[in-house]
């Protein structure tokens, strides 16, 4: 009986604090509302209002704020409060309240909106925090209520979360707008003077751009001229553009204007791209940087209209780019870059060397031949399809054109080997000269004494053509000197006024310019 006598009265006691400390709690929330407002401020460098004030022992004894806004930086003359938030609780250490001390233990912070603001001259607004002093009239609040209470009080922090939260991130310079929706933010011992631990669940929104399922774990400084984030993100479903994503993952470095991406891997359109970029927005230093390797990219999950034509095939690329910030005025012109590439069992709809080959070769095939031609030799023949076992070759990208001299594209009946360039327009402008198999060329030539002329070294018929046009639908047709080597081995050298009217008729003359 004594032993449950000395229980019961250490659990008054401790039920005794507890009151003491909730009785406490709830004084302090309605007598120094504006003093705890006032020494938040303090510590942000921001004025800090709320319309509502209580207190919940939910989760702990903790004071409630509604309708909470924190001021923007006055240097941006933002319309806009850099945080407004529905409800933001302050979770209290109880025995510190009973000496009048306070002592905050978490912040937990309901829907926010937070605005992040990159000014014209590369400041953010997030530099200020914590440095400047906070309006007169809190400044001299604080002072008052610090001066009644005998001293100011203790504001630790072991804990910050931010839940369901929407931040927008604006640059003036640009007017670009990008928005993270359905936010989460964990950061432990939040300080302005030394790096703070966070995670982030995000999911991303803009009018090209989607990211769901974002995760970022990493280390968020204020205490140097910029504030820096360093951490790892993957995220994912999404979509860039029309393209699909499927997962992505990185190793994050920023401190605005600078973003810097290492081991990042993209999984998209059946394969992967891995790479890193360095990426400077604007200033002296502004440009980009990346470094590209893409494997087992299907060309087929490419979307594309249906009135265009299709690209198939498995590409694999390899390659580095640098110039001015993308986006910007002067990157088309001002971007350079090399690399290799190689597509294997592909196909370009639209872009067939079949037709202008059998129109190059009218003179030498006897009715139905091309008939035939279509059934023994479909890759090259079957349609106005370009279909190739390989393509492959290097590029340089420099005054906005990518130019290439040692292009080769490849299949069973066919092997062609080009130069040209195609501009970030999509322009292109190439010459190709097609090799025919050892059997294509016995089943078009055969015996003909025109054979000499029209075959390579290696007894192949070789046909020279010039693509042009947009990539997505180029004019494929034979080169002009190759119609003058059919003219000298159908009709002699002596023939020059039949031979020019045999040019015509194979090139159509006025007549196929005015189609």
């Amino acid at each position: 009986m004594r032993r449950l006598r000395r229980v019961a009265l250490a659990a008054a006691g401790v039920a005794l604090v507890l009151v003491a400390a909730l009785v406490a709690l709830a004084f302090y929330a309605s007598r120094h509302s504006e003093r705890l407002l006032a020494e938040v401020g303090k510590g942000l460098g921001r004025e800090v209002r709320a319309e509502r004030f209580g207190f919940t022992v939910r989760g702990g004894a903790g004071i409630t704020l509604e309708g909470v806004s924190i001021a923007e930086d006055a240097a941006l003359a933002a319309k806009e409060p850099f945080l407004m938030a529905r409800r933001l609780e302050l979770r209290l250490r109880l025995l510190p309240l009973l000496h009048r001390r306070l002592v905050v233990d978490r912040i937990l912070i309901d829907e926010p909106v937070v605005n992040l603001v990159r000014a014209k001259s590369g400041a953010m607004n997030v530099d200020s925090l914590g440095r400047t002093a906070p309006a007169p009239g809190a400044e001299a609040a604080a002072a008052a209520g610090a001066a009644a209470a005998g001293g100011p009080p203790a504001f630790q922090l072991a804990v910050l979360r931010l839940r369901g939260g929407t931040v927008r991130y604006r640059d003036t310079s640009t007017e670009r707008t990008v928005e993270l929706r359905d936010v989460a933010v964990d950061a432990r011992q939040p300080q302005f003077d030394s790096p703070v631990p966070v995670m982030v669940h995000a999911r991303l929104a803009t009018a090209d751009l989607r990211l769901d399922d974002i995760v970022s774990e990493g280390v968020f400084e204020l205490a140097g001229a910029r504030a820096t984030y360093r951490g790892s993100m993957h995220a994912g479903p999404g979509a860039f553009g029309p393209i699909a994503v499927t997962r992505l993952t990185a190793e994050v470095r920023a401190s605005p204007p600078v973003l810097d991406l290492e081991k990042a891997t993209l999984e998209t359109l059946g394969g992967t791209v891995e790479g890193s970029a360095h990426l400077t927005s604007e200033g002296k230093d502004a440009g980009v940087t990346a470094r590209i390797e893409a494997r087992g990219i299907d060309l087929a999950q490419l979307p594309s209209p249906r009135d265009r034509p299709r690209p198939a095939g498995t590409l694999e690329l390899h390659g580095t780019l640098a110039g001015p910030p993308p986006g910007g005025p002067t990157f088309a012109d001002g971007a350079s870059g090399q690399g290799r590439f190689a597509v294997a069992d592909g196909r370009i709809e639209g872009a067939g060397f079949g037709r202008p080959v059998l129109d190059a070769l009218q003179p030498f095939l006897k009715p139905g031949v091309p008939d035939r031609l279509r059934q023994r030799y479909p890759d090259l023949f079957a349609g106005d399809d370009l279909r190739f076992t390989r393509l492959s070759g290097s590029g340089r990208l420099a005054g906005g054109r990518i130019r290439s001299d040692d292009v080769v594209l490849a299949s069973t009946s066919y092997e062609a080997r080009g130069e040209g360039s195609l501009g970030l327009d999509g322009e292109l402008d190439a010459t190709f000269r097609l090799v025919a198999s050892p059997d294509l060329t016995d089943d078009v030539l055969g015996q003909s004494k025109a054979r000499p002329v029209l075959v390579d070294a290696s007894d192949r018929l070789t046909i020279p053509l010039r693509a042009r046009g947009p990539v997505r639908h180029p004019q494929v047709t034979p080169d002009p000197a190759f119609a003058a080597t059919v003219a000298r081995a159908l009709l002699g050298p002596d023939l020059g006024e039949a031979a020019g009217s045999l040019i015509d008729r194979l090139f159509g003359g006025k007549h196929k310019k005015g189609r």
